[in-house]
């Protein structure tokens, strides 16, 4: 690690609290905050934005309204299945699997940037069967393309390199490339990166409004103060089509609510204990870096509370033990709920808002956040560099395109 580096990360806390810093810093520049970029979201994306930026040498300030990663991204299990997810476009797929990799080429910078490590695992998935019918149909409904990326085990070959599972496993596919981390570490660690390299990270900022004017984007108008720009990405998740609202643009998210558990193994206990995550059609058990084995999630659209209930975790834990039987004698830890940000064709706001030159957005990843983080930042990184969507190849994510194709009206 550089001494500049060093220095960075012995100069303060990692973030800044929205109060304190406006307080701190407006009389050295005289009441505004300004910066080339605001993104406004603390999230998985919004951090892998404000990073992304950050390591051009762009000016960034990073703003969110509680902790960083403490709302959506908190709740996520931490998969990076790229393979494993039934992703209906080529171009959804073709992100996840340069995400994947991004993520795991960036791993050794975010650690040395930040301090936090992101607890990334490459042990593969597993996705098991019960009988030859259920693979069948299994099959037919995936892309040509995310089969090539399995290798079948039958019930010998499964049973020989995950004794863990259930004897009554008729067999199983397994995709060695799928990973999985700890979701808030990353965040927290792309966080701490980009203010290592310059960025402002402040959080505790609420009120936030966009402002702009018949030549595009102004800034924000916050309970700190106004902060002015040239570019402002949106990468709030279940808030962003409230927020974009003031701007008259809708792009409208539906809220699913998921909830998760966490278990853990005694000592004696650990040959029963899954080394691979289990991808099944009703449940994932994902093996964590620190010990624990997180079991999800249900799914149920429409809800926004963050509510656990007994219902929900009794459905997935007996989901998980139909699977791995040992999950029975494990020690449950805690359970918790989280609301992902889904849009109605299924696809995030991801780019230009042509209507408004220097608005961007990033939002709507549904349960694909974590996974997508690394290559959103980067797209937005090109975008605001002068790319076009069309030349990146993503320009079925427009931002605008559900009022362009007559879905809203």
């Amino acid at each position: 690690m550089s001494e500049e580096v060093r220095g960075r990360r012995r100069s303060g806390s990692l973030y800044r609290n929205g109060a304190a810093f406006a307080s701190q810093i407006r009389g050295e520049i005289r009441g505004k905050l300004h910066a080339e970029t605001i993104v406004v979201g603390g999230g998985i994306i919004g951090c892998a934005i404000a990073y992304e930026l950050a390591s051009r040498g762009e000016e960034v300030i990073l703003i969110e309204r509680s902790r960083i990663a403490s709302e959506t991204s908190s709740a996520a299990a931490g998969m990076l299945a790229a393979d494993s997810e039934a992703f209906h476009t080529t171009v959804m797929s073709k992100l996840a699997r340069e995400s994947r990799t991004l993520l795991h080429q960036q791993k050794e910078q975010l650690h040395l940037l930040s301090g936090i490590e992101m607890g990334l695992q490459q042990h593969g998935f597993v996705t098991p069967f019960r009988n030859e019918d259920e693979m069948n149909k299994y099959q037919d409904t995936r892309c040509a393309d995310s089969l090539t990326e399995q290798i079948w085990w039958d019930h010998s070959i499964l049973h020989r390199e995950a004794p863990w599972i259930s004897g009554k496993t008729y067999g199983a596919l397994y995709r060695a490339s799928e990973s999985e981390l700890l979701p808030v570490n990353l965040a927290r660690a792309y966080a701490g990166a980009a203010q290592t390299l310059g960025a402002k990270v402040i959080e505790g900022v609420q009120d936030v409004s966009l402002t702009a004017d018949a030549n595009g984007i102004q800034g924000v108008e916050t309970s700190i103060g106004r902060m002015t720009c040239k570019h402002v990405v949106v990468a709030v998740g279940l808030q962003g089509g409230e927020m974009l609202k003031q701007v008259g643009l809708q792009m409208p998210i539906i809220p699913v609510k998921g909830e998760i558990a966490a278990i853990q193994y005694a000592e004696h206990d650990a040959d029963y204990r899954p080394d691979k995550t289990v991808y099944a059609d009703n449940v994932y058990i994902v093996p964590k870096a620190n010990g624990e084995v997180w079991i999800g999630a249900t799914s149920l659209p429409g809800r926004s509370d963050r509510v656990v209930t007994v219902e929900g975790i009794q459905e997935l834990l007996a989901s998980a033990a139909s699977w791995v039987p040992g999950i029975q004698q494990a020690q449950f830890l805690r359970a918790w709920a989280g609301v992902r940000p889904a849009t109605p064709d299924g696809l995030p706001y991801l780019g230009a808002c042509n209507s408004i030159p220097g608005l961007y957005t990033a939002f709507g990843h549904y349960r694909n956040g974590i996974l997508l983080s690394a290559i959103t930042g980067s797209l937005m990184a090109d975008l605001i560099a002068g790319h076009s969507s069309e030349e990146l190849g993503i320009d079925e994510l427009c931002p605008e395109r559900l009022s362009r194709k007559e879905i809203i009206h």
